[in-house]
Protein backbone atom coordinates (compact mmCIF):
# COMPACT_ATOMS: atom_id res chain seq x y z
CA UNK A 1 0.00 0.00 0.00
CA UNK A 2 1.31 3.59 -0.82
CA UNK A 3 0.02 6.41 0.72
CA UNK A 4 -1.10 9.26 -1.07
CA UNK A 5 -1.39 13.10 -1.03
CA UNK A 6 -4.00 15.18 -2.68
CA UNK A 7 -2.39 16.35 -5.82
CA UNK A 8 -0.60 13.22 -6.20
CA UNK A 9 -4.48 11.77 -5.89
CA UNK A 10 -5.56 14.09 -8.57
CA UNK A 11 -2.47 13.27 -10.84
CA UNK A 12 -3.62 9.71 -10.50
CA UNK A 13 -7.63 10.43 -11.48
CA UNK A 14 -5.94 12.16 -14.47
CA UNK A 15 -3.37 9.28 -15.70
CA UNK A 16 -6.47 6.43 -14.83
CA UNK A 17 -9.00 8.44 -17.22
CA UNK A 18 -9.20 6.32 -20.31
CA UNK A 19 -8.76 3.06 -18.48
CA UNK A 20 -12.02 0.94 -17.28
CA UNK A 21 -12.35 1.50 -13.93
CA UNK A 22 -14.66 0.03 -11.73
CA UNK A 23 -16.17 2.39 -8.78
CA UNK A 24 -17.41 0.60 -5.78
CA UNK A 25 -17.73 1.19 -2.14
CA UNK A 26 -19.45 -0.56 0.98
CA UNK A 27 -22.27 -3.47 1.59
CA UNK A 28 -25.62 -1.47 1.53
CA UNK A 29 -24.06 1.80 -0.25
CA UNK A 30 -25.32 4.84 0.95
CA UNK A 31 -25.58 8.66 -0.35
CA UNK A 32 -22.01 9.07 0.15
CA UNK A 33 -20.63 6.59 -1.84
CA UNK A 34 -22.91 6.92 -4.72
CA UNK A 35 -22.45 10.32 -5.01
CA UNK A 36 -18.68 9.63 -5.26
CA UNK A 37 -18.63 7.08 -7.56
CA UNK A 38 -21.54 9.16 -9.68
CA UNK A 39 -19.07 12.21 -9.92
CA UNK A 40 -16.16 10.04 -10.42
CA UNK A 41 -17.46 8.12 -13.13
CA UNK A 42 -18.84 11.25 -14.96
CA UNK A 43 -15.24 12.09 -16.03
CA UNK A 44 -14.02 8.92 -16.36
CA UNK A 45 -14.49 7.59 -20.76
CA UNK A 46 -14.65 3.67 -19.57
CA UNK A 47 -16.04 3.27 -16.07
CA UNK A 48 -18.59 1.18 -14.80
CA UNK A 49 -20.76 1.53 -10.68
CA UNK A 50 -21.63 -1.60 -8.92
CA UNK A 51 -22.61 -2.19 -5.47
CA UNK A 52 -21.71 -5.97 -3.89
CA UNK A 53 -25.27 -6.15 -2.61
CA UNK A 54 -27.95 -3.07 -2.50
CA UNK A 55 -27.90 0.64 -2.35
CA UNK A 56 -29.72 2.47 0.48
CA UNK A 57 -33.74 3.89 -0.66
CA UNK A 58 -32.36 7.01 0.17
CA UNK A 59 -29.94 6.37 -2.12
CA UNK A 60 -32.19 5.32 -4.64
CA UNK A 61 -34.25 8.27 -4.48
CA UNK A 62 -31.56 10.98 -4.78
CA UNK A 63 -30.52 9.51 -7.59
CA UNK A 64 -33.48 9.21 -9.10
CA UNK A 65 -34.10 13.25 -7.92
CA UNK A 66 -31.10 14.33 -9.65
CA UNK A 67 -31.59 12.38 -12.88
CA UNK A 68 -29.78 9.05 -12.79
CA UNK A 69 -31.05 5.42 -12.61
CA UNK A 70 -30.55 3.50 -9.83
CA UNK A 71 -30.40 0.39 -12.54
CA UNK A 72 -27.74 2.01 -13.85
CA UNK A 73 -25.48 0.42 -10.73
CA UNK A 74 -24.16 -2.89 -11.28
CA UNK A 75 -24.64 -5.73 -8.89
CA UNK A 76 -21.62 -7.94 -10.50
CA UNK A 77 -17.74 -7.36 -10.53
CA UNK A 78 -16.53 -6.31 -14.41
CA UNK A 79 -13.49 -7.04 -16.57
CA UNK A 80 -11.64 -4.00 -15.65
CA UNK A 81 -8.23 -2.71 -15.41
CA UNK A 82 -8.47 -0.34 -12.51
CA UNK A 83 -10.46 -0.39 -9.28
CA UNK A 84 -11.53 2.67 -7.18
CA UNK A 85 -12.68 1.36 -3.98
CA UNK A 86 -14.77 4.43 -2.15
CA UNK A 87 -15.88 4.91 1.43
CA UNK A 88 -14.54 2.12 2.20
CA UNK A 89 -11.02 1.09 4.04
CA UNK A 90 -11.23 -2.60 3.90
CA UNK A 91 -11.90 -5.31 1.47
CA UNK A 92 -13.90 -7.15 4.22
CA UNK A 93 -16.81 -4.52 4.48
CA UNK A 94 -17.44 -4.83 0.38
CA UNK A 95 -19.29 -8.15 1.05
CA UNK A 96 -19.94 -10.18 -2.26
CA UNK A 97 -16.46 -8.30 -4.13
CA UNK A 98 -14.04 -9.65 -0.96
CA UNK A 99 -12.77 -12.26 -3.13
CA UNK A 100 -13.09 -10.44 -6.56
CA UNK A 101 -11.25 -7.55 -4.63
CA UNK A 102 -8.35 -9.83 -3.10
CA UNK A 103 -7.83 -12.05 -6.51
CA UNK A 104 -7.81 -8.09 -8.61
CA UNK A 105 -4.47 -8.58 -10.32
CA UNK A 106 -4.30 -4.65 -11.83
CA UNK A 107 -4.25 -1.49 -9.85
CA UNK A 108 -6.40 -0.32 -7.09
CA UNK A 109 -6.88 3.45 -4.85
CA UNK A 110 -8.92 3.56 -1.93
CA UNK A 111 -10.68 7.03 -0.89
CA UNK A 112 -11.79 7.24 2.39
CA UNK A 113 -12.47 9.45 5.47
CA UNK A 114 -11.72 6.87 7.77
CA UNK A 115 -8.35 5.75 9.58
CA UNK A 116 -6.39 3.63 6.59
CA UNK A 117 -6.36 -0.22 7.57
CA UNK A 118 -2.96 -2.12 5.96
CA UNK A 119 -4.15 -4.36 3.23
CA UNK A 120 -1.63 -7.26 2.72
CA UNK A 121 -1.49 -6.58 -1.37
CA UNK A 122 0.57 -4.55 -3.46
CA UNK A 123 -0.19 -1.78 -6.17
CA UNK A 124 -2.99 -0.11 -3.80
CA UNK A 125 -2.96 3.58 -3.37
CA UNK A 126 -5.11 5.34 -0.49
CA UNK A 127 -5.90 8.61 0.33
CA UNK A 128 -7.46 8.23 3.95
CA UNK A 129 -8.13 11.67 5.78
CA UNK A 130 -10.04 11.73 8.54
CA UNK A 131 -10.03 15.52 8.45
CA UNK A 132 -12.94 15.37 5.97
CA UNK A 133 -16.11 14.51 6.96
CA UNK A 134 -17.39 12.38 4.09
CA UNK A 135 -15.77 10.45 0.76
CA UNK A 136 -17.43 12.96 -1.36
CA UNK A 137 -16.07 15.64 0.21
CA UNK A 138 -12.70 14.27 -1.26
CA UNK A 139 -14.07 13.42 -3.93
CA UNK A 140 -14.59 16.95 -4.45
CA UNK A 141 -11.30 18.79 -3.52
CA UNK A 142 -9.81 15.94 -5.89
CA UNK A 143 -11.56 16.86 -8.64
CA UNK A 144 -10.93 20.44 -7.98
CA UNK A 145 -7.16 20.21 -7.70
CA UNK A 146 -7.36 17.89 -11.34
CA UNK A 147 -9.13 21.11 -12.69
CA UNK A 148 -11.67 18.64 -14.32
CA UNK A 149 -13.98 21.07 -13.89
CA UNK A 150 -17.60 20.43 -12.13
CA UNK A 151 -21.20 20.94 -14.21
CA UNK A 152 -24.54 21.86 -12.23
CA UNK A 153 -25.71 18.32 -12.43
CA UNK A 154 -22.61 16.57 -10.72
CA UNK A 155 -22.53 19.88 -8.16
CA UNK A 156 -25.83 18.54 -6.65
CA UNK A 157 -24.75 15.07 -6.62
CA UNK A 158 -22.00 16.48 -4.25
CA UNK A 159 -23.77 18.28 -1.94
CA UNK A 160 -25.84 15.74 -1.51
CA UNK A 161 -22.88 13.17 -0.79
CA UNK A 162 -21.31 15.73 1.68
CA UNK A 163 -24.59 17.36 3.52
CA UNK A 164 -26.06 13.37 4.02
CA UNK A 165 -22.74 12.50 5.85
CA UNK A 166 -22.52 15.14 7.75
CA UNK A 167 -24.76 13.99 11.03
CA UNK A 168 -26.72 17.10 10.76
CA UNK A 169 -23.35 19.15 10.39
CA UNK A 170 -22.29 17.42 13.94
CA UNK A 171 -18.99 16.42 11.94
CA UNK A 172 -18.76 19.27 10.02
CA UNK A 173 -15.51 21.00 9.66
CA UNK A 174 -15.18 24.72 8.09
CA UNK A 175 -13.95 23.35 5.11
CA UNK A 176 -17.16 21.09 4.65
CA UNK A 177 -19.24 24.68 4.74
CA UNK A 178 -16.79 26.16 2.56
CA UNK A 179 -17.31 23.38 0.13
CA UNK A 180 -20.95 23.51 0.43
CA UNK A 181 -21.11 27.43 -0.43
CA UNK A 182 -19.39 27.00 -3.76
CA UNK A 183 -21.22 23.68 -4.65
CA UNK A 184 -24.35 25.76 -4.07
CA UNK A 185 -23.53 28.25 -6.40
CA UNK A 186 -22.47 25.79 -9.36
CA UNK A 187 -25.53 24.12 -8.64
CA UNK A 188 -27.99 27.72 -9.24
CA UNK A 189 -29.50 26.15 -6.10
CA UNK A 190 -30.28 27.23 -2.42
CA UNK A 191 -29.73 25.34 0.68
CA UNK A 192 -33.71 24.15 0.75
CA UNK A 193 -34.20 23.57 -2.57
CA UNK A 194 -30.83 20.84 -2.15
CA UNK A 195 -32.95 19.52 1.16
CA UNK A 196 -36.15 19.53 -0.77
CA UNK A 197 -34.24 16.82 -2.81
CA UNK A 198 -32.64 15.13 -0.48
CA UNK A 199 -35.46 14.56 2.03
CA UNK A 200 -38.17 12.17 1.74
CA UNK A 201 -41.61 13.45 3.50
CA UNK A 202 -43.44 10.57 3.82
CA UNK A 203 -47.27 10.23 3.68
CA UNK A 204 -49.28 11.22 7.26
CA UNK A 205 -50.22 7.69 7.36
CA UNK A 206 -46.64 6.19 7.25
CA UNK A 207 -45.71 8.99 9.70
CA UNK A 208 -48.22 8.04 12.08
CA UNK A 209 -46.29 4.36 12.09
CA UNK A 210 -43.39 5.26 12.56
CA UNK A 211 -44.33 7.79 16.01
CA UNK A 212 -46.24 4.48 16.72
CA UNK A 213 -43.39 2.21 16.22
CA UNK A 214 -41.20 4.62 18.34
CA UNK A 215 -43.95 4.77 21.09
CA UNK A 216 -43.95 0.71 21.18
CA UNK A 217 -40.33 0.17 21.32
CA UNK A 218 -38.36 -1.20 23.59
CA UNK A 219 -36.42 1.32 25.66
CA UNK A 220 -33.75 0.36 28.22
CA UNK A 221 -30.50 1.97 29.62
CA UNK A 222 -27.51 -0.23 29.53
CA UNK A 223 -24.28 0.54 30.27
CA UNK A 224 -24.79 4.41 30.61
CA UNK A 225 -26.16 4.58 27.55
CA UNK A 226 -30.16 4.81 26.10
CA UNK A 227 -30.38 1.80 24.14
CA UNK A 228 -34.23 1.86 21.87
CA UNK A 229 -35.32 -1.11 19.68
CA UNK A 230 -38.27 -2.76 18.18
CA UNK A 231 -40.40 -3.73 15.13
CA UNK A 232 -41.09 -0.68 12.58
CA UNK A 233 -44.30 -1.22 10.31
CA UNK A 234 -43.08 1.35 7.74
CA UNK A 235 -39.59 2.36 7.49
CA UNK A 236 -36.71 0.44 9.98
CA UNK A 237 -34.80 3.32 8.99
CA UNK A 238 -37.28 6.33 9.49
CA UNK A 239 -37.69 4.89 13.25
CA UNK A 240 -34.44 4.51 13.59
CA UNK A 241 -33.37 8.00 12.93
CA UNK A 242 -36.48 9.19 14.91
CA UNK A 243 -35.23 7.17 18.11
CA UNK A 244 -31.80 9.38 18.05
CA UNK A 245 -33.41 12.39 17.14
CA UNK A 246 -35.63 12.10 20.56
CA UNK A 247 -32.61 11.04 22.76
CA UNK A 248 -31.49 7.68 22.02
CA UNK A 249 -27.75 6.75 21.64
CA UNK A 250 -28.48 3.51 20.42
CA UNK A 251 -31.52 2.53 17.32
CA UNK A 252 -31.55 -0.12 16.19
CA UNK A 253 -35.40 -1.57 14.20
CA UNK A 254 -36.47 -3.89 12.10
CA UNK A 255 -38.90 -4.40 9.36
CA UNK A 256 -40.49 -7.72 7.83
CA UNK A 257 -40.48 -8.16 4.00
CA UNK A 258 -42.24 -11.33 2.12
CA UNK A 259 -39.04 -12.77 1.38
CA UNK A 260 -36.60 -10.99 4.17
CA UNK A 261 -36.18 -9.11 7.44
CA UNK A 262 -34.30 -5.28 7.14
CA UNK A 263 -32.64 -3.79 10.28
CA UNK A 264 -31.50 -0.07 10.02
CA UNK A 265 -29.17 0.74 13.33
CA UNK A 266 -27.82 4.32 14.16
CA UNK A 267 -25.86 5.41 17.03
CA UNK A 268 -25.83 9.07 17.77
CA UNK A 269 -22.45 10.61 17.27
CA UNK A 270 -19.83 10.93 18.57
CA UNK A 271 -19.99 8.21 20.51
CA UNK A 272 -18.55 6.24 17.73
CA UNK A 273 -15.59 7.84 18.01
CA UNK A 274 -15.81 7.94 21.82
CA UNK A 275 -16.16 3.89 22.33
CA UNK A 276 -14.03 2.79 18.66
CA UNK A 277 -17.60 1.66 17.20
CA UNK A 278 -17.84 0.99 13.63
CA UNK A 279 -21.90 -0.23 13.51
CA UNK A 280 -21.16 -1.18 9.52
CA UNK A 281 -19.15 -3.77 10.84
CA UNK A 282 -21.23 -5.07 13.67
CA UNK A 283 -23.87 -5.23 11.21
CA UNK A 284 -21.82 -7.18 8.21
CA UNK A 285 -20.75 -9.92 11.57
CA UNK A 286 -24.31 -10.24 13.34
CA UNK A 287 -25.60 -10.47 9.79
CA UNK A 288 -25.07 -14.02 9.99
CA UNK A 289 -27.79 -14.82 12.42
CA UNK A 290 -30.61 -13.67 9.48
CA UNK A 291 -28.72 -15.31 7.38
CA UNK A 292 -28.02 -12.67 5.16
CA UNK A 293 -25.53 -9.59 5.07
CA UNK A 294 -25.09 -5.95 6.24
CA UNK A 295 -22.91 -3.26 6.22
CA UNK A 296 -22.43 0.67 6.79
CA UNK A 297 -20.63 3.33 8.26
CA UNK A 298 -19.35 3.93 11.96
CA UNK A 299 -22.20 5.52 13.30
CA UNK A 300 -24.74 3.79 10.79
CA UNK A 301 -25.42 0.33 9.13
CA UNK A 302 -28.47 -2.01 7.81
CA UNK A 303 -28.58 -5.60 7.36
CA UNK A 304 -31.27 -7.95 5.57
CA UNK A 305 -31.67 -11.52 5.47
CA UNK A 306 -34.31 -14.37 4.57
CA UNK A 307 -34.50 -15.82 8.54
CA UNK A 308 -37.23 -13.78 9.55
CA UNK A 309 -37.75 -15.76 12.74
CA UNK A 310 -34.17 -14.66 13.84
CA UNK A 311 -35.06 -10.90 15.18
CA UNK A 312 -34.53 -11.21 18.40
CA UNK A 313 -31.22 -13.29 18.24
CA UNK A 314 -30.25 -10.47 16.13
CA UNK A 315 -31.07 -7.51 18.46
CA UNK A 316 -29.36 -9.40 21.44
CA UNK A 317 -26.28 -10.17 19.39
CA UNK A 318 -26.30 -6.41 17.96
CA UNK A 319 -26.82 -5.22 21.46
CA UNK A 320 -24.15 -7.24 23.20
CA UNK A 321 -21.32 -6.17 20.46
CA UNK A 322 -22.06 -2.53 21.24
CA UNK A 323 -21.50 -2.69 25.37
CA UNK A 324 -18.62 -4.73 24.36
CA UNK A 325 -17.47 -2.15 23.11
CA UNK A 326 -18.38 0.58 26.01
CA UNK A 327 -17.32 -2.40 28.74
CA UNK A 328 -13.54 -2.16 27.18
CA UNK A 329 -13.69 2.06 27.90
Amino acid sequence: MEAIDLEELASLLLEWKSKRVLFTFHSIGDTDSIASAIALSSFFKNSTIATPDIITSNAKRIMKNFGYDPESVKNRFPLVDKVVLLDVNSFEECGAFHENLENFAGEMLIIDHHAPKPLAKKDIYYFNNETYNSATSIVYAAISKARLGINSNIAKVLLAGIVSDSAEFRNATPDTFIQIGQLLKIAGFDYMELLENMQHVAEPESRLKSIEDIMSSKAEVKNGLLFMHGEAHAHANIAADYAIKIGADVALFYDMGEKEISFSARLRPPLEKKYNIHVGRIMQDVAKAIGGTGGGHPAAGGAYGPLKNASDNFVSQFIERILEKTRNR
